[in-house]
């Protein structure tokens, strides 16, 4: 059983500061007309960038973790959020520092949802491979990076979000040095499509999962199962001892994550200023 100390949740909320700044950075390249950035927060960063991709590339990260937090810092962010047009919003690790409680609770922020942080120490055993019949996963090779944005999208299509996100997101993992991109290909044919970042933290390294996508024909053949398999043993073979991999509660994807030998580290709360969202909303 994995016990999360205050030290593995400082790790696992620097390594998600890491990973939203890189998507930023990427962003910045992306749309150069629009001046996406970071700004730090709290010990943790707020990201912004375009309106129209939401709380996914538009939040604060890392609140509070490392340490006491003021008031007077979020108010300057809730500014920027404001005149970019979107609400204010943040994933607090409910291990923040009490500080964070209470100047959420002073400037009237309210809780909107949960996203559950899930963890899984690397052994050597997880070097050996284990294969899901009929289901071939490949790391995605220079020549095929530019179409993995497209294959990414097709796995989504379904799920409501706007495309423009959902590409993006694709476009940016292609894009950055630390992350390798993966397909799940089923007689030839793309069935699913993920990514892993190789993110070095001051407390060590973390492998972080994301941006898995299975395609709606080849859902229920164990395709997510096989992408999450292959990675811990690329992360293992890397000479990573922690795996991240972050999920909605309820979701179908917390079974495949928690059947990989994921553990719960902590549930983090979607908190949003109530007054910015209910002008948001007018």
């Amino acid at each position: 059983m994995l016990l999360t100390s205050r030290e593995m949740a400082q790790r696992l909320e620097e390594a998600d500061i890491l990973h939203i700044s890189r998507q930023i950075d990427v962003c910045a390249q992306l749309f150069p007309d629009h001046k996406s950035h970071t700004v730090p927060i709290g010990h943790g960063v707020a990201a912004i960038t375009l309106t129209s991709f939401g709380r996914k590339l538009n939040r604060i990260t890392g609140y509070g973790v490392a340490g006491p937090v003021s008031e007077n810092d979020l108010a300057a962010v809730e500014d920027l959020f404001a005149k970019n047009g979107v609400n204010t919003e943040l994933s607090l690790c409910p291990l923040a520092n009490p500080s964070a409680f209470q100047v959420l609770e002073s400037r009237g922020y309210v809780i909107k949802d949960f996203i559950n942080s899930y963890v899984r120490i690397l052994t050597d055993d997880d070097l050996k491979e284990v294969k899901e019949d009929g289901v071939k996963i490949s790391r995605v090779t220079a020549e095929q990076a530019q179409e993995f944005p497209s294959w990414s999208l097709a796995g989504y299509r379904d799920g409501g979000r706007a495309e423009l996100l959902l590409e993006t997101l694709g476009r940016i993992a292609s894009m950055r040095a630390d992350t390798s991109l993966y397909i799940a290909t089923v007689e030839g044919k793309v069935a699913g499509t993920a990514c892993m970042a190789l993110i070095e933290t001051t407390k060590g390294g973390v492998a972080h999962l994301y941006t898995d996508s299975t395609l709606p024909e080849y859902r229920g053949r164990g395709i997510q199962a096989a992408l999450l398999k292959a990675r811990l043993v690329e992360a293992r073979k890397a000479g990573y001892d922690l795996a991240s991999v972050q999920a909605r509660p309820g979701n179908g994807s917390c079974r495949n994550i928690e059947r990989a030998g994921f553990s719960l580290a902590y549930t983090k709360a979607w908190c949003v200023k109530a007054s910015t969202q209910t002008q948001m909303a007018k």
